[in-house]
């Protein structure tokens, strides 16, 4: 065995002895201040802000918020948006007793409390005897999290939409919520007066046991929401082949989000005022230049960690691969897209990848030792993969295993540049509901669409269908179409993660009504974002230098054009620049950031929703 791992040694070139392991985890500390430019209002401002209030909060109560105003923060109301369906409570079928009549084993804390008290809450939602399947109580449980000027709301949520209000009981650690489906999610937050969110939990609604006259619930434990982060990972300093490799002064490392609109000051920061739907692009530079600069999105709640690759061993990577396929590339700068297949969270060997609507483009794996093997056609036990010299663009990446699609992700081709994503997938798959309806007046409408976790073209029969996924991460996407000829082909975006999709579909009469009225000229290699923001007020920005507010175009509720934003509506981005990649919208009167990862094609018509739904 000694004798092969030296023969490997002396055949394989110096620079695959380095191997960006991520198994191991190392904290990387950064020095470079954040910059703040208060009159662009641009996400790192409001980072900033929430650091400033999260830093005040230690030694002074919370404080009304000074994002525009002075004025009181107004917990967003639930009534239903008219660009989200609603869902009937008819339309779930479910196994769970409805009869009432398994085996009482009723808990001695719960049988005593008959009346729970909301913690400065709304009211309770109160159901008529003929809406209400049944009463769902359950323990209640705080970690870290106080309640001095605070206030709890408990929701059941069903696609996204707040359904009913519960209450709850601090002392005995109870909640309760009278409840019409066994549907969706139970959602717990803890927010100070000024709408802050203090703490959070989610607990989906599944395996119910009776307990007589109520159903036993998911245990509710509020602790810090999930934040986004930046996240690198420093490569191992040795490998089982090199002798050790000189230590890194992690000093020169910069990490960014929201496209470079925010340095962090060390990449394990976290913010937790960040939409849980949110994701955003990562950058992370080396200014010593001994690391090529990294490009990835990230997510909100995920915790992997980027691995980071040494110059030296792109250099010799691509020299490499140039002399086993004798092609040469322009530079040394061309764009490399890295990836990793992940199952259950590990690296799954034999699973085989491909770039969507690219079938001449073929990936190259990496062997055991990280060294590119041209023969080889799937994945080796540490599931790396890679796709060289690609035009800058946004590509979709498939994992297959036996001929079946196990997971996909978005990949962001840049020059000068590694883009580095996990495809990250369960053994389990899970269930999605689709839903495509008019935008404004919510009538159904089928359509065809397809999507990466799919093989094959589906369609909805009176608005509706539904598919399984194993993904657990990324950003998806959605291609659009009807034979109405009304309605417009369209790409929708969200996260990966969601249970659902609501697509809305967009009048093409509509559309060019506005842009008439508006007089917008469509600019060439330029496509078209449409965004939904349903629940709050808001600004928006395309994280996009030079682009102007006079080509953004907001609607209302109706559809009707908007001088300024209006909750309910949404907002037109003409004539967006082909390499413009994200979408922030911040909400009035808090510092509650929600951004969506998108790509945009000449004439595409690209259309996300922004809420925190789940």
């Amino acid at each position: 065995m000694t004798s092969v791992l030296a023969a490997i040694a002396l055949a394989v070139p110096l620079f695959f002895l380095y191997s960006p392991r991520v198994e191991q985890n190392r904290i990387v500390t950064i020095t470079k201040p954040l910059v703040i430019t208060q009159e662009r209002k641009t996400p790192a401002y409001y980072l900033y802000q929430q650091t400033q209030v999260s830093e005040k909060a230690k030694v002074t109560p919370p404080a009304m918020t000074t994002f525009l105003s002075n004025q009181n923060y107004v917990v967003p109301q639930t009534a239903l948006a008219v660009n989200e369906m609603k869902v009937s409570r008819r339309e779930i079928a479910s196994d769970v007793d409805a009869g009432f009549t398994s085996t009482t084993v009723v808990a001695e804390k719960m049988a005593e409390t008959t009346k729970l008290i909301p913690i400065k809450t709304e009211p309770p939602t109160q159901l008529s005897p003929s809406a209400k399947w049944a009463t769902v109580r359950g323990k209640f449980e705080s970690r870290g999290i106080g309640f001095i000027n605070q206030y709890i709301e408990l929701k059941r949520i069903e696609e996204g939409q707040v359904r009913e209000l519960g209450r709850v009981d601090l002392n005995a650690g109870l909640y309760s919520i009278d409840i019409e489906s066994p549907a969706g999610y139970l959602v717990a937050e803890v927010k100070d007066r000024n709408g802050t969110l203090i703490g959070k939990d989610i607990q989906k609604i599944i395996n119910l046991q009776s307990r007589g006259p109520y159903y036993e619930g998911p245990f509710i434990q509020v602790k810090q929401p999930a934040s986004i982060a930046g996240n690198p990972q420093m490569p191992p300093t040795k490998t089982s082949l090199v002798k050790t490799i000189p230590q890194k002064n992690v000093a020169d490392i910069i990490t960014s989000l929201f496209s470079n609109q925010n340095i962090l000051e060390n990449p394990t920061d976290e913010y937790t005022n960040v939409s849980s739907n949110a994701s955003t692009i990562s950058y992370i530079s080396d200014q010593s230049k001994i690391y090529r600069k990294v490009l990835t999105i990230r997510q909100t709640g995920d915790a992997n960690k980027t691995p980071l690759f040494s110059e030296k061993w792109i250099q010799g990577l691509l020299e490499y691969i140039s002399d086993q396929q004798q092609i040469e590339y322009k530079s040394n700068n061309v764009s490399i897209l890295i990836g990793r297949v992940l199952v259950d969270n590990k690296p799954v060997a034999g699973a085989q990848v491909q770039i969507e609507n690219q079938p001449g483009v073929y990936p190259i794996y990496l062997d055991q030792f990280m060294i590119p093997n041209s023969k080889q056609t799937e994945t080796a036990e540490n599931g790396y993969f890679m796709f060289i010299g690609l035009e800058e663009n946004a590509y979709s990446v498939s994992a297959f295993r036996q001929n079946h699609i196990i997971g996909h992700q978005m990949f962001i081709a840049q020059e000068s540049a590694v883009s580095f994503q996990n495809i990250s997938t369960l053994t389990a798959s899970g269930s999605v509901v689709v839903r495509a309806f008019d935008a404004f007046s919510t009538e159904p409408v089928d359509i065809d669409f397809s999507t990466p976790d799919l093989e094959e073209i589906q369609q909805t029969v009176v608005g509706t269908s539904a598919y399984r996924k194993q993904n657990n991460l990324g950003v998806t996407q959605f291609n659009s179409r009807t034979n109405n000829p009304l309605y417009i082909p369209i790409k929708y975006f969200q996260d990966a993660r969601k249970e659902f999709v609501h697509i809305p579909q967009i009048q093409e009469p509509w559309l060019k009504q506005i842009q008439t009225e508006k007089l917008i000229n469509e600019m060439p290699d330029s496509g078209l974002f449409i965004g939904f923001v349903p629940d709050f007020d808001y600004e928006v920005f395309l994280v996009y230098e030079g682009y102007t507010k006079d080509q953004i175009v907001y609607f209302d509720m109706q559809g009707r054009i908007s001088p300024v934003p209006v909750k309910g509506g949404g907002f037109i981005l003409f004539n967006v620049p082909l390499n413009a990649h994200e979408v922030v919208v911040q909400e009035v009167g808090s510092d509650k950031i929600f951004s969506q990862v998108f790509e945009v094609k000449t004439n595409q018509v690209s259309v996300s929703h922004f809420t925190e739904s789940n």
